[in-house]
């Protein structure tokens, strides 16, 4: 089986953008996920108190 040299660059230029597509889906992936962690820390700070406690000594 024999393939033209017109039909075998369309194979490899879709592999290559099918790659391209799945690349992206992985990194916006990554990049979404780290905005929902940045929120979380964000969010997570907001609920804290600083509590101050004094020891006296009875000397």
């Amino acid at each position: 089986m024999k393939i033209s040299r017109s039909k075998l660059i369309a194979i490899i230029t879709g592999f290559i953008s099918i790659l391209i597509c799945i690349l992206y889906l992985l990194l916006i992936t990554v990049f979404d996920f780290r905005s929902f962690l940045n929120n979380q820390i964000a969010s997570h700070s907001a609920n804290m108190a600083a509590i101050f406690f004094e020891i006296l000594d009875p000397r």
